[in-house]
């Protein structure tokens, strides 16, 4: 015989007997709980009278290491944090907090436990603490030292522990409840058990479906309204579950795409929240996992934050993106694009990283200046001597000779520009590896240094190689007699008359370098960094008169990547340079 819903109700006399032991219960509970709260306050202020003692009977006013020490003493036990405030409000110590995290703690001299404490003699007050994150019950009483100073000692308890009691207090009720319906009244719970049973498997069901877990449909009995109600439960189950699968798959495309672009994506609510972000984001902000729902302000600066919804448009002008400079070991240029996202209150952040597009942008106009600034004084001094051999200066012999011998310098000095930026560029366009095979250094060295060893001797100066015959290494010949050789000529052109060269061979290292050394005025520091740049001079006005184009280490450096080797400079004591290019291993 089918009953309706209705009808099991009526027969079900077990609602009464529930709602009177519900009222006990919760007068029990509230009468407990009050007993309990008022227990844990005298503890409490027991706590604080004891310490307020200790302080007061000491013969010195306290330091702030004695109460500190006194603090860490007393709240021994980890339930109870003991504090004690100075009268500015500033935190003397702390039983949980030391050194610098104690130096850290804000003022409390306007917490409400505090002020009623100068005020009443007795302060109490809940409120959520931020250093141990949990909601805490506090009691503060003030103390005064016989030598004037005052203070206030606080004491606190977790209100999570007197939640435990009550929660065990709960449970000892509902507990005896059971007991006592099942003593008591035992055909009652077999009433209610047959009464509602067909409602627990709708209820499991419903649940089913509010967590996603899988489970078989409701069998289907009568025509009923539960009957009806089991029916459109399964269809509500199985259209759930296909939703939840397209979710699934949209949801998998959506984050595989957002995950793997190269540009930092973040999404942030009306409270300027972050409620998104991808991992290229939080690999350039460098936020950790810790961005769920951090403010936007903590992770990007002040020019972004004028873009965003909110912002004072008559103080920033809105924009659809700005560039930055992101800080860090090794700082980054940022474009932002900032768009308002449809439909729902929030903006999206795009980050692109364009360090490298503004550099090569940067090496692109410094490129361009200098080599306007390099071409230009050679083609002024032609254009003038060629102008003044015109208007007559071709009828006095002498003059027109030292004229025509400033054309050819100066045309010579235009063409190694030339030259040099070709070879530069036909370095930078070819990329592809030269043959290297083993060779013995010492010839190549001798052979460079010989190129040169006219030069030297123009200037006195004396060039000594100290290379062993044996030296094999697998190198290229052109490209490090090339390298040696611009070396060779730099090192000449500032040594003075009457200084030393020396080519060696020297480990430095894991690696292995030749190595020439000059004692000449030597290289600063700020300029070594920047020496194998095109056109990077330390003295502009000196390389001129040498007749340098400021391209020779550059093409050094590029010669010897091309090896897969590296060049540098370094300082010699008490003055000179050292140039040295890397070997590979020895053969």
């Amino acid at each position: 015989m089918n009953f309706s819903v209705r009808a099991r109700c009526v027969l079900s006399f077990l609602l009464l007997t529930s709602v009177a032991m519900g009222i006990v219960a919760i007068y029990l509970e509230q009468t407990l709980g009050e007993w309990s709260d008022a227990h844990v306050l005298t503890e409490l202020r027991r706590y604080a009278e004891t310490a307020r003692a200790m302080v007061e009977a000491h013969e010195e006013f306290p330091s702030n290491e004695y109460v500190d020490h006194l603090a860490n003493l007393l709240g021994q036990d980890h339930s109870v944090r003991v504090t004690f405030i100075s009268a500015d409000g500033s935190v003397m110590g702390d039983s949980i907090l030391d050194g610098v995290d104690l130096l850290a703690m804000e003022n409390h001299a306007n917490r409400p436990e505090v002020l009623a404490a100068w005020q009443e003699g007795f302060g109490v007050n809940k409120h959520f603490s931020t250093t141990l994150s949990m909601p805490m019950l506090y009691v503060a009483i003030p103390f005064h030292h016989v030598l004037g100073k005052s203070g206030i000692v606080r004491t606190a308890i977790s209100l999570q522990d007197v939640q435990a009691i009550h929660t065990r207090l709960d449970w000892a009720l509902f507990i005896s409840s059971l007991l006592f319906i099942a003593v008591w009244i035992p055909m009652s719970n077999l009433s209610a058990r047959w009464t509602f049973q067909p409602l627990r498997f709708v209820a499991q069901q419903v649940q089913n479906i509010v967590r996603g877990t899988h489970a078989p449909p409701l069998p289907v009995h009568g025509n009923d309204a539960l009957a009806g109600l089991a029916s459109s439960l399964n269809l509500l189950a199985e259209e759930k579950e296909d939703m939840l699968i397209r979710l699934a798959r949209q949801q998998e495309k959506m984050s595989a795409v957002l995950q793997s672009m190269s540009e930092g994506v973040i999404a942030i609510d009306s409270a300027q929240q972050i409620t998104l972000m991808n991992r290229s984001a939080i690999e350039l902000l460098q936020v950790g996992e810790a961005w769920q729902g951090m403010a936007i302000a903590q992770a990007l600066p002040a020019p972004v934050l004028a873009l965003l919804p909110g912002a004072d448009a008559a103080e920033t002008p809105v924009a659809p993106s700005c560039e930055f400079i992101l800080p860090g070991r090794s700082s980054r240029q940022i474009l932002a694009f900032i768009t308002p996202l449809h439909d729902h209150p929030g903006s999206l952040i795009v980050l692109r990283d364009v360090t490298e597009r503004r550099r090569l942008d940067r090496i692109q106009r410094e490129f361009v200046a200098n080599v306007s600034h390099e071409l230009r004084t050679p083609i002024s001094i032609i254009q003038a001597n060629a102008q003044t051999l015109r208007d007559g200066a071709l009828e006095d012999p002498e003059y027109s000779r030292i004229l025509t011998n400033a054309l050819e310098r100066n045309a010579q000095r235009l063409g190694k520009i030339i030259t040099d930026l070709l070879e530069l560029s036909r370095l930078e366009a070819n990329q592809d590896p030269v043959p290297l095979t083993p060779l013995p250094l010492l010839p190549l060295v001798q052979e460079a240094v010989d190129l040169v060893l006219e030069n030297a001797e123009e200037k006195r100066l004396s060039v000594q190689v100290a290379i062993d015959e044996a030296a094999v290494y697998e190198i290229n010949a052109d490209l490090v007699h090339r390298v040696l050789a611009n070396f060779l000529d730099n090192a000449i052109k500032y040594t003075p008359e009457g200084g030393n060269l020396r080519v060696q061979l020297r480990r430095q290292g894991e690696l292995q370098r030749l190595e020439l050394l000059d004692d000449g005025e030597g290289i600063a520091a700020q300029h070594r960094e920047h020496i194998f740049e095109r056109f990077y001079r330390v003295d502009p006005g000196q390389n001129r008169h040498m007749g340098g184009t400021g391209l020779g280490l550059a093409i050094a450096k590029h010669l010897a990547e091309r090896m897969g080797l590296q060049v540098g400079v370094e300082e010699v004591q008490p003055h000179g340079s050292l140039f040295w290019l890397s070997l590979p291993k020895e053969s």
